[in-house]
């Protein structure tokens, strides 16, 4: 099949049969590579595209800033000879003017080029009244030999870095930038034998899955068998049907479901539906009809199949594979109780067992399609400059340079899908990017097939990590939801890795095992109340929370449990039902074998195994819940997370002080730039701040609020900031993290957390500090 491409700013010679090159090395070509030989660091790879003339306007020309740069082919290759450009490249600043200025060369195709590697017409011109310059560098791409090694002799590839400030060292940090973009030389246009690091050109009409199919091959060869397991999961899953009874697949070929393949190799689509889902979708009356072959094929069925699971269909077909798993048609949509809630709990197996995930990351809804899979479907110019005839420049993407405008990085749903894949296809930006466990971005647009790209092996991560589990709550709190009563589904997959790794469930999503700590987050953002999920649970918040332990204490999960075990006293109680006065532990409190005399379990020890000490002058000894009936009481969605929900209602035992707010004295500590109100903790003393919280602009703007009396209760001790030299538990700085709430009847809500000295339980309003039974909703 010879193909000829039209580029968008020239045209392509024919470039030949896609058989004309061989994706992996044979077994002799692998043991030459094997043995170090200098001449085979090179993967096969697919034949460059040819440019047939040049691909310059008749009225481009370098500007006066440009021409003095002196760029050439050579300068983005240091040879082994170089070692003086090797430890430190020329001009590590350059300076291009203001952004003003580069718009207006509109003729020079270098400053074209730069303004679009920043971010084109989303860089502004001045900030805060100060014109943008922009300034560029070199870097080196790719891996960096040693000069002092044998292997020495191996070239490094150099990029230019262009950023932007708006004085000298203060550089313009906006979203709306590109990240971190890099302008490096055309493949064709290299100096050298080598091609790796080096942008490519692509088909201008649709994706080379010649290209793709060599990406997976290569990751099976290299990579083995670490990338069939995703980062979250330490452990192949090989067959999903063997725990989801129900489940089914695609046949592309057959054009029909299955049911319960065993052992077979399949594909799995993360997409997003849209406002308006009206496709085909399994239904109890017609998953029999749609197993039966060819039946994806006639017109009631095929017409109402969205172009995005098409075209997934077609990849899979293209990728030489047969099954593909999709939710709208592989569950059965209707089925409330049964299969759908099974499947929908496991998606960590249906999206962990895939051997790879296509990401329909640029379409807003299930009918955008797969940009690049039909013919004419790209929608994206390739960055492609020419300086002079035979030297052309281009900006290398990321995938990250589109996530700011696309929905799916903002759905809730597509969020645990991308966790626990372990190679997926992005479809994003005009191309399809291929990630694993081993390669960071493949990319059509940029040679990868080099040994050294391929058999680089990116760091593992760390098990023993707190701040792993805080970020995947942070993440998923921003993220939207067509339903708010999926808050839970579409956190079950991750739920369950909770449950796997930490060896405890969740309650309403915090953790049972570190509850204290985990109910300490922090409001990012503006948050709207979520008012059928639990106030004291990010689950009960629309925006973005901030669990940060990891950021005041350590993220050794050993070292947390230690310091749990003294730093905590209550007894957390979950009520059953919203109607019942039936409670139980949410983490039975382990008796400690030294304290022989006490007379009960939840005397004898905290959640943590650790002593109850005699921690307030007062008593305290009340820790069971007394038999309480609630009027009026909300009923929150179930929680699905947990397999013995209860009601979301906690109730347990704690100090309780009255304290003033009123605005802040101190400021802010540095740390993530918070919108929200902040206010000052006040007691007796009205001119001595005890600590501060976050608020809503709604809630202070309530009569009474800001500048009243209200009430606080005791949770745990913590940190403001993490201790100096990595001694937390000997250094000063432990507070009494306190909640603010607020009563409705006779159950109190969350409203914010905040924090004072130890030491200041004195200032408390009123009859001061007292042991009081709370139940929180």
């Amino acid at each position: 099949m010879s193909l000829t491409i039209a580029n968008s700013v020239g045209i392509l010679e024919d470039v030949g049969d896609d058989s004309d090159w061989e994706s992996v090395p044979s077994s002799a070509e692998s043991d030459a590579e094997d043995s170090g030989s200098d001449e085979n660091k090179h993967i096969a790879a697919p034949p460059l595209l040819p440019i047939a003339h040049s691909i310059a306007s008749p009225t481009d020309s370098l500007c006066n800033v440009c021409k003095d740069l002196k760029l050439s082919p050579k300068r983005f290759v240091v040879l082994p000879s170089d070692k003086e450009k090797r430890n430190k490249p020329d001009d590590p600043n350059i300076n291009m003017g203001t952004v003003k200025a580069i718009r207006s060369r509109s003729h020079c195709p270098f400053c074209r080029l730069v303004l679009v590697a920043l971010g084109g017409g989303k860089v502004p011109d001045e900030e805060d009244g100060k014109n943008i310059s922009v300034v560029m560098s070199w870097n080196t791409d790719g891996i960096i030999p040693d000069v002092d090694e044998p292997w020495n002799h191996i070239p490094q590839i150099r990029t230019l870095n262009p950023y932007a400030e708006k004085s000298k060292g203060d550089y313009l940090n906006s979203k709306k930038l590109n990240l971190f973009p890099e302008i490096t030389l055309l493949a064709n246009d290299s100096p050298t034998d080598l091609k790796a690091f080096f942008a490519r050109l692509i088909r201008n009409d649709s994706i080379d899955f010649s290209i793709v199919r060599s990406w997976l091959s290569l990751c099976e060869r290299y990579h083995g068998d670490s990338c069939n397991k995703s980062n979250l999961l330490n452990h192949k899953i090989t067959n999903p049907a063997d725990e989801i009874p129900s489940f089914r697949l695609i046949d592309v070929d057959s054009n029909c479901l299955v049911l319960r393949p065993s052992q077979c190799r399949y594909v799995a689509l993360s997409y997003v539906w849209g406002k308006k889902a009206d496709f085909l979708r399994t239904l109890s009356t017609t998953v029999n009809e749609l197993e039966k072959p060819g039946a994806l094929l006639r017109p009631e069925f095929y017409d109402r199949i969205p172009m995005t699971i098409r075209d997934a269909m077609q990849v899979v077909r293209e990728i030489g594979l047969q099954y593909l798993w999709v939710d709208c048609l592989c569950i059965i949509q209707d089925d409330e109780t049964g299969s759908k809630a099974d499947a929908i709990a496991k998606m960590d197996l249906v999206y962990g067992g895939a051997f790879v995930t296509i990401m329909a990351a640029s379409g807003k809804d299930a009918n955008s399609g797969l940009p690049g899979v039909r013919l004419g479907t790209r929608g994206e110019r390739q960055p492609i400059e020419e300086l002079v005839p035979g030297f052309r420049l281009a900006y290398k993407t990321t995938y990250q340079d589109y996530i700011d405008d696309v929905v799916y990085y903002t759905r809730a749903w597509t969020f645990q899908e991308r966790q626990f894949t372990s190679r997926s296809l992005v479809f994003i930006g005009g191309q399809v990017v291929f990630n694993c466990g081993q390669a960071d971005q493949w990319r059509e647009d940029v040679v990868c097939e080099d040994k050294r790209i391929v058999s680089k092996q990116l760091k593992a991560p760390e098990t023993n990590d707190i701040g792993k589990f805080e970020g995947l709550l942070q993440s998923y709190s921003e993220l939207s939801l067509t339903f708010e009563s999926d808050i839970y589904n579409a956190f079950a997959g991750l739920a369950r890795y909770f449950q796997s790794e930490l060896k405890t469930s969740l309650c309403h999503g915090i953790p049972n095992i570190y509850f204290d700590w985990f109910l300490l987050w922090y409001p990012l953002e503006y948050q709207k109340r979520r008012k059928l999920a639990p106030s004291w649970s990010w689950s009960g918040w629309i925006g973005q929370s901030w669990p940060r332990m990891w950021d005041w204490y350590t993220r050794r999960l050993d070292k947390i449990h230690g310091a749990q075990r003294t730093r905590t006293w209550i007894i957390w109680y979950h009520r059953l039902a919203h109607d019942s006065t039936k409670c139980i532990p949410i983490l039975p409190p382990r008796k400690n074998k030294n304290d022989r005399q006490s007379k009960t379990l939840s005397q004898a020890t905290n959640f943590y195994g650790g002593r109850v000490r005699d921690r307030f002058p007062f008593d305290c000894s009340k820790t069971l819940p007394s038999d309480r009936t609630l009027d009026s009481a909300p009923e929150y969605y179930k929680d699905t997370l947990n397999p013995t929900p209860g009601s979301g209602f906690l109730q347990f035992w704690t100090v309780s002080v009255m304290l003033k707010i009123k605005p802040a004295m101190s400021v802010a500590k540095p740390g993530p730039d918070n919108k929200l109100p902040r206010l000052g903790i006040f007691g007796r003393d009205s001119e001595h701040e005890l600590g501060t919280l976050y608020l809503t602009s709604e809630w202070c703007a309530i009569d009474g609020n800001v500048g009243g009396t209200h009430e606080f209760i005791l949770l745990c001790e913590g940190r403001e900031e993490r201790a100096e030299n990595h001694r937390y538990d000997e250094e000063p700085g432990w507070k009494y993290m306190v909640m603010l709430i607020e009563w409705h009847g006779d159950w109190a809500e969350r409203v914010s957390i905040g924090c004072i000295d130890r030491h200041e339980l004195k200032q408390a309003i009123g009859d001061g500090p007292v042991w009081k039974e709370i139940i929180l909703a």
